[in-house]
């Protein structure tokens, strides 16, 4: 049976009075930012807010980088929890090596949230999603869309990227607290309407 998501996100009005917040999360390479191409199609009207853009290179030669928790909490996270539907933001661009100048987000119904460890953010979230991927898929997904050599992105999944998101997962408990849970073995379409 295929979850109708528009119906199950608008049965209850946005929490924050204004418009929905919905979170997309799972392990890196689980399917995330091709099942939020999907569901932007369904809420043509949501705004997307991949959490990639706040990833940038670091000293860890393992990692590649981390995400700039900070400068997402203060401009995003704080944003959306002050109800505010329009804000600007600075994305990192990985071509330019450095932040863009200044990109508008505009809200009207809704925004979508996609990225690993969502769950955790400090947002009253409407929606969330998690995307169930067995590591090993996830990881080979991973190293193929990041272009990374086989021995080190293993060592990277091994010693940095798995050990965090175990954390995580052991804290949240995203599959205890999701809205749904969509196989990102399977097709999107085949699951979500």
């Amino acid at each position: 049976m295929k979850t109708q998501l528009k119906q199950m996100i608008y049965k209850k009005p946005p929490k924050n009075g204004k418009f929905y917040i919905v979170a997309i999360d799972g392990r890196g390479g689980a399917g995330k930012t091709t099942l939020t191409e999907y569901i932007e199609k369904l809420l043509h009207s949501f705004s997307v807010l991949n959490g990639d853009e706040y990833f940038e290179p670091d000293d860890n030669t393992i990692a590649f980088g981390s995400f700039n928790e900070e400068r997402f909490e203060k401009e995003v996270l704080s944003q959306l929890r002050g109800g505010k539907s329009e804000f600007n933001y600075h994305p990192y661009r990985w071509g330019n090596k450095e932040p863009m100048s200044n990109k508008k987000l505009r809200i009207t119904e809704g925004i979508i949230i996609e990225r690993s460890g969502s769950f955790a953010f400090n947002l009253e979230y409407d929606f969330k999603i998690w995307v169930e991927t067995p590591a090993k898929l996830a990881l080979q997904r991973g190293q193929e869309r990041d272009e990374m050599p086989l021995e080190q992105g293993y060592r990277s999944w091994k010693e940095v990227w798995q050990p965090q998101e175990d954390a995580h997962f052991n804290k949240v408990k995203p599959l205890e607290i999701a809205d749904i849970v969509i196989d990102g073995t399977k097709l999107f379409e085949e699951q979500i309407t």
